[in-house]
């Protein structure tokens, strides 16, 4: 066998490999973005279904808020959300829910007037939620909450982000009088 035959088959060999390792890298980069697309799609439900649809009587619940400095806050219930209280789910694990932070935290920083009529809400583990719950909880009232905690419970939560705007009803109860609008400032912003 020639040197020449040797090298031009050990080229081969090489070209081969090659060609198989890039193959094995299209593989993963394709399940990698399978993946990433699942984590950043809502968990169930189309839009406008992410949150109870308009009109649903919001359930009772009770929690805690998140102090700004990173300490506990402030008891919260039902019955302590105001007409107009826009109460806004977000979750740590939800690329759309970051991308969409810092246009509501910026929009609720510029106007502290409204701060008493707006609820931010962490879905997640309390590790992974506490960035998004510090940056959240400078400018408004925040919970952090489990999946299926008490908050997203009481208003049928199944997708991420997602808002809800409460009021009272003729006989005295919550309802959701506004399903998945997003303050203009806060869209304007994540765009």
């Amino acid at each position: 066998m020639s040197p020449l035959t040797v090298a031009v088959a050990a080229v081969g060999a090489l070209s081969l490999l090659n060609l198989v390792f890039a193959l094995g890298i299209v593989r993963r980069l394709r399940e990698h973005s399978e993946q990433l697309a699942n984590v950043a799609r809502p968990v169930a439900g189309a839009p406008g279904q992410a949150v109870a649809p308009v009109g649903t009587p919001v359930g009772a619940f009770h929690t805690g808020t998140a102090g700004d400095t990173g300490t506990a806050g402030d008891a919260l219930g039902h019955e302590d959300l105001a007409d107009g209280t826009l109460v806004a789910f977000f979750s740590p694990t939800c690329e759309p829910c970051r991308d969409k932070l810092p246009g509501f935290v910026a929009r609720f920083a510029h106007r502290p007037q409204e701060r008493e009529r707006v609820l931010a809400v962490v879905v997640g583990e309390a590790k992974a939620c506490a960035p998004m719950l510090a940056s959240l909880a400078a400018v408004v009232p925040a919970v952090q909450e489990d999946q299926g905690g008490p908050v997203s419970t009481a208003f049928a939560v199944r997708a991420f982000p997602t808002c809800a705007r409460v009021g009272r009803g003729p006989d005295g109860r919550l309802l959701v009088t506004e399903a998945d609008v997003w303050p203009q400032a806060a869209v304007a912003a994540a765009l």
